[in-house]
């Protein structure tokens, strides 16, 4: 993803993200460009993460039952750069053309969405999750660590979401975070005038504040996404109460309990276990 719609996705745009994972993201662009100098931004190597951390990539692959595994590890986005894939963000482009893949692979028989992500852009979202609900073939979601936000809205597309005991499921909602730098800017002797067209043209400029009117259009667009992926996930998943529905993530026994997944499981191996005795899939390894 370019600069320019990094920054726009972070700051101005409705985001399906944890909270934790929204902050570090801000965190670090302001870190980075905080000193003046976007150049060390660029200069981090590919396949390295924020923190400097060596990040490996996974792959999608069939296993002997003919089982299609596909890993979403990382905060979602879409069209992004592949510097961006290698320091561990997921691009939605490329999960809805691995689901179209296996879906017309004859040797491919179920498939496993293995989750461990916070969520990330609104856009491309749904349309990922039309492409999970449309997948001709059983398809389930599992995580050993986290469903969130609009990894949770694509989940909720399988036929069924299972996760370990400790993982933790839900942050169902929509954020804009705006970062009203006035104060400092009038500190620093800096006032900014905004010349332009219209109630909402400039709006977020930095320096300046959000008027009443801008912040209710902004709040709007949280609201009309916010319904969007509520109806949704109540659509896929049956009657599940607004008040498990506020932002919160959920451990898995009480992500249970409410009906946001189907069951708690030690790890991915029991869950092919399970696709294999219930009959979900023939009991049968592939040529």
């Amino acid at each position: 993803m370019h600069l320019h719609a990094l920054i726009a996705a972070v700051y101005y745009e409705p985001s399906l993200i944890t909270p934790a994972a929204h902050a570090s993201i801000r965190q670090l662009l302001e870190h980075r460009f905080g000193g003046g100098s976007a150049t060390d931004l660029a200069a981090r190597a590919p396949g390295e993460g924020i923190c400097g951390e060596e990040v490996s990539v996974e792959e999608a692959f069939v296993d002997e039952f003919g089982i299609a595994h596909i890993p979403i590890g990382g905060a979602l986005g879409q069209a992004i750069s592949p510097f961006d894939r290698g320091s561990g963000a997921v691009d939605t482009l490329d999960i809805r053309k691995e689901l179209a893949t296996f879906d017309a692979d004859e040797k491919v028989r179920a498939a496993i969405l293995d989750f461990d992500s916070p969520g990330g852009m609104a856009l491309g979202t749904p349309e990922t999750a039309d492409a999970i609900a449309s997948f001709s073939k059983p398809i389930y979601a599992f995580t050993r660590g986290m469903i969130a936000s609009a990894a949770y809205w694509m989940a909720a597309a399988c036929d069924g979401i299972y996760a370990s005991q400790s993982a933790s499921v839900g942050s169902i909602g929509t954020v804009i975070s705006f970062n009203d730098l006035s104060e400092m800017a009038k500190m620093q002797g800096i006032k900014v005038e905004v010349i332009k067209s219209g109630t909402f043209k400039g709006m977020g400029t930095p320096g300046t504040s959000l008027t009443e009117a801008q912040r209710n259009h902004l709040q709007a667009r949280v609201d009309i996404l916010t319904a969007q992926f509520k109806s949704y996930v109540v659509a896929h998943r049956g009657p599940i109460s607004d008040e498990a529905m506020q932002g919160q993530m959920h451990l898995a026994g009480e992500a249970l309990s409410i009906g946001l997944i189907d069951g708690i499981m030690d790890d991915k191996e029991e869950l092919v276990r399970h696709l294999l005795d219930s009959g979900i899939i023939s009991n049968g390894t592939t040529e």
